[in-house]
């Protein structure tokens, strides 16, 4: 059953690698797109959102609008040689602000899932409470299946079984 159950942990998932912005990054102004690139092939399922967690208004005062989708189109990014980038672009004139960006990846080989998400600032610095989770507000995790999990425990009593109804069949030492 150990074996079943390992194989979920050596599947090749994609990790970050690098992005614009990056984690953390304070700009002057948001930019057009955010790209993420991954250390493997993406699937077409992937994908990729900027959210908007705090604004700043005209009189300088912040608006905390508690994650507004900012990003008009996502996809994998074509000219990422090969599939191993998600890009979101994102709205015209958006404010000056914090905002988090939120991707969910799917391994084009493997299959195996991974998730996470960083904040970058527009024209404010990101919160030092927010750098202090992760590297530089990185964070990420391998997504885990409690049905992939029970499937290879369920095969692994299966084998389990079908080796003790055949115990007495397998030659004995003196």
């Amino acid at each position: 059953m150990v074996v079943f159950g390992l194989t979920d942990l050596f599947q090749a998932r994609p990790h970050f690698v690098s992005s614009f912005p990056e984690p953390g990054q304070s700009m002057a102004s948001p930019p057009t797109a955010v790209t993420v690139t991954f250390s493997e092939e993406l699937s077409p399922e992937s994908t990729i959102s900027v959210v908007s967690t705090v604004t700043e208004k005209a009189t300088g005062e912040l608006s905390y609008s508690g994650g507004e989708k900012v990003n008009t189109t996502s996809a994998i990014d074509i000219y990422s040689p090969p599939n191993r980038s998600l890009k979101a672009i994102l709205q015209l004139d958006l404010p000056n602000g914090l905002y988090r960006v939120d991707w969910n990846t799917l391994a084009a080989k493997t299959r195996a899932q991974r998730f996470g998400s960083f904040y970058f600032g527009t024209g404010m610095p990101v919160p030092d409470h927010i750098l202090r989770e992760g590297t530089n507000s990185l964070r990420e995790k391998d997504f885990e299946y409690e049905e992939g999990w029970r499937a290879s425990a369920l095969g692994g009593g299966f084998i389990f079984i079908l080796l003790g109804l055949f115990w007495k069949q397998f030659p004995r030492r003196a």
